[in-house]
C-alpha cells in the first residue's frame, strides 16, 4: 500500500484526509490490515471504495437530524428516536460513522398522525 497514493484518491474524490484519519479509518472498516509477522500493510481496494463512496454521500435534500426533528415537532430527542426506529420512517444514517440518523420529516409526520389516530377512542359502532 502506498499512502501518499490512497490519500491523493481520496482528495481527488473529494474527500481530503489526513493520514491519521486515514489509517484510524482503514482499520476501522477494515481497507487497512496489519497482519503479525509482516511489517507491510495490507490495502483492501474494494472495501476501500465501498467506504470512500460512503462517507462522500449527501444527505437527501429536506432530511434533518433526529435532534432538529425533536425540536420541529416539539417532542423529546429520546421520543424522536421511537419515531425513526419505526418501519416506515426509512431513518438512516450518513457518512463514515453513520452516528447522526437522519429522516424526513414529512415521514415522521404521517407517523405522528397514524399513531395519534390509533389512540383515539372509536365512538361510533
Amino acid at each position: 500500500m502506498y499512502l501518499k497514493d490512497v490519500l491523493n484518491k481520496c482528495k481527488e474524490e473529494g474527500y481530503p484526509i489526513t493520514a491519521s484519519g486515514l489509517y484510524y479509518a482503514g482499520k476501522k472498516f477494515n481497507f487497512i490490515v496489519k497482519r503479525e509477522g509482516n511489517r507491510n500493510l495490507e490495502f483492501d481496494k474494494e472495501a476501500f471504495f465501498k467506504w470512500l463512496n460512503k462517507v462522500k454521500e449527501e444527505i437527501p435534500e429536506g432530511w434533518l437530524p433526529l435532534c432538529k426533528i425533536a425540536k420541529l415537532f416539539k417532542i423529546s430527542l429520546s421520543q424522536a428516536y421511537i419515531l425513526a426506529k419505526d418501519k416506515n420512517s426509512g431513518a438512516r444514517g450518513f457518512g463514515a460513522g453513520e452516528g447522526v440518523i437522519y429522516v424526513d420529516p414529512k415521514r415522521i409526520k404521517e407517523i405522528i398522525k397514524q399513531r395519534e389516530d390509533s389512540h383515539k377512542e372509536k365512538w361510533e359502532d
